[in-house]
């Protein structure tokens, strides 16, 4: 019987931390451009660096 540590997982999944920037505070959108300067879905301001 196998244990669940003996499973072995391929991909965790999920985005990378470094795309966090790219996430407009106001609404949640993921910027298209890099680095982003408005959000394109409700114009909100992203904030530099």
């Amino acid at each position: 019987m196998a244990s669940v540590t003996d499973d072995v997982r391929e991909d965790d999944g999920g985005d990378p931390a470094c795309w966090l920037r790219r996430v407009c505070p106001a609404c949640g959108r993921l910027a298209d451009v890099d680095p982003p300067v408005r959000c394109a879905a409700c114009g909100e301001l992203l904030p530099a660096d």
